[in-house]
């Protein structure tokens, strides 16, 4: 019998039907990644009542993925800070490998104040709000949305405050706390679930024009978010689409193409679908005796089986 041994360099995602899917990708970072960044260096110490500091920037993309709107708005203020300290706001893109793709980084000094914000309100180019740059969208999804999906993580506690408006000028707002992330840390700890109806009931939802995400900082802070969506479930009778296997370690899978790898002498469990890519799958083929290889006494019988126990140790050791 030959077999087909599976050496899986992701590790596969399974899905049961009940998980939660993505309804709306507010920002991944992708966008404007290492393109799209503010700082601000302070030439003299700044109180606390003075003039604060204020710039800003745009980054559009039409036609775009993973950007509500194709369009972010990002703004930087200082409130105080001693001379030549530095603020920044920096959109990044992460290094393949990773789970996500890029990410938004915030850094301010010690005994300094200030607030970053993000907006996002079309492609207009400018700080100034505009509660139709959405076109009154329905982050509801006839209420299947369930929550406000935040991947962050920081040096310290934090909260980040969230503003959808909708076309009327109503705002419902969200705290979002985060809490330090530990030095050594999964990705899982720095997911962050929050209910809908969390939100202040002061929009209405089903016609959102602009959102705002910003953070207020009175203190050194380094914060990183990697991806702000709005997940829910899928509308009856229709499954999650598949999802692609997160990175890192690898997993043996084994598949007998003679019987399509179902065994006649058992009870066999429910199938499960593996996902997999076509570049991370090593095929080893192992045959029998009885597969047409005459393994017989001559010299160059016996060499091939020496090369292939040699390559089969190999390959074992080589994973060991």
């Amino acid at each position: 019998m030959k077999v087909a041994v599976f050496l899986v360099l992701l590790a596969a995602a399974v899905f049961a039907q009940d998980e939660l899917i993505d309804k709306l990708i507010i920002d991944d970072f992708t966008v404007g990644a290492n393109q799209h960044s503010l700082e601000v260096e302070l030439a003299d110490n700044l109180e606390e009542g003075e003039n604060s500091i204020i710039v800003d920037s745009s980054f559009n993309s039409p036609g775009c993925t993973g950007l509500v709107g194709c369009g972010r708005d990002m703004q930087l203020e200082v409130f105080s800070g001693f001379a030549n300290r530095e603020f920044t706001s920096d959109i990044f893109e992460i290094p393949y490998g990773y789970t996500f793709e890029a990410e938004w980084a915030v850094s301010n000094p010690k005994t300094s104040s200030s607030e970053c914000r993000l907006q996002y309100d079309g492609t207009d180019g400018s700080f100034d709000l505009d509660l139709n740059g959405l076109g009154g969208i329905d982050v509801t999804d006839d209420g299947f949305t369930t929550d406000l999906f935040f991947s962050a993580v920081s040096d310290i506690t934090i909260e980040y405050v969230v503003i959808f408006y909708d076309v009327d000028g109503g705002i419902c707002e969200l705290d979002v706390d985060i809490p330090a992330t530990p030095g050594a840390y999964d990705y899982e700890e720095t997911f962050f679930l929050f209910g809908l109806d969390e939100f202040s009931n002061g929009c209405d939802m089903t016609r959102i024009g602009a959102m705002e995400v910003f953070l207020p900082s009175d203190d050194a802070v380094d914060a990183i978010v990697r991806q702000i969506k709005l997940v829910g479930n899928p509308p009856p009778g229709n499954p999650p689409p598949a999802s692609p296997p997160p990175p890192g370690g690898f997993t043996w899978y084994t598949f007998d193409d003679d019987d399509n790898g179902r065994s006649p002498c058992e009870d066999e469990r429910p199938r499960v679908t593996y996902f997999v890519k076509d570049d991370n799958v090593i095929y080893y083929y192992f045959f029998g005796v009885n597969d047409g290889i005459d393994f017989g006494d001559s010299a160059s019988s016996a060499s091939m089986l020496s090369i292939c126990v040699a390559l089969i140790a190999s390959v074992v050791a080589f994973i060991l």
